[in-house]
């Protein structure tokens, strides 16, 4: 039985930018729950965008979701909400707390966004392991995540693949058990460039492609 190591990408790469704080983690992953809904045909006006919002801050507060560092955060937002209806302009309120503690988007690196991502999965339950080259192509591994939702990925390519600066310098292959969709609606809600060469009984390969392949 393999030991279960949780993903902390920035423990391996060592950038200036780590993960992110709380409050911008609660903002972006409003954002891309937001972003997941609308590819899904809802939340497109501005009234059912404020009624998902709502709806999905009253779960976040009830599950105790986030640090208690936002809790105040998702309690004024939710107030104001309640109070003001959609024009409390939600969406807006949640880019603007995204814009002012991580800046624009576009200027954060892959790694960033990709360590963003394991703290979305990790939220909704998945869980995240980094295992060494001897224990990736064995059956064993796949065995002890079966059922379960996972995402995997070797230390070596994490360590080799990413600069200082955060900057994909190769591919990266992870193996996923469960809901593919989870983890690609993610990495298209933030630009990330991936490809899905096959998908072999209970597992699939994905690969993560720096954006300079595609220049």
């Amino acid at each position: 039985m393999y030991t279960r190591r949780s993903m902390n990408i920035s423990s391996f790469v060592s950038v200036s930018e780590q993960t992110v704080n709380d409050l911008a983690h609660f903002a972006w992953c409003a954002l891309v729950a937001l972003h997941t809904a609308r590819l899904e045909g809802q939340a497109r006006s501005p009234l059912t965008t404020h009624t998902f919002l709502l709806s999905w801050l009253a779960r976040a507060q009830k599950q105790r979701r986030f640090p208690r560092t936002v809790a105040s955060d998702i309690d004024r937002l939710l107030r104001s909400a309640r109070q003001k209806g959609p024009a409390t302009g939600l969406q807006q309120q949640l880019e603007y707390i995204w814009y002012v503690c991580t800046g624009p988007a576009d200027g954060q690196s892959e790694l960033f966004l990709l360590t963003q991502i394991i703290e979305q999965l990790k939220t909704d339950g998945w869980i995240n392991a980094v295992v060494t080259d001897e224990e990736w192509g064995q059956e064993k591994l796949m065995a002890e995540f079966e059922g379960e939702s996972a995402l995997l990925v070797r230390k070596s390519e994490l360590m080799r693949n990413f600069s200082h600066q955060g900057v994909m310098l190769a591919p990266v292959n992870f193996l996923v058990t469960g809901d593919m969709a989870a983890v690609t609606g993610l990495l298209d809600a933030t630009g990330l460039y991936y490809d899905i060469p096959e998908r072999p009984h209970n597992r699939s390969r994905l690969v993560l492609t720096p954006v300079t392949a595609f220049d």
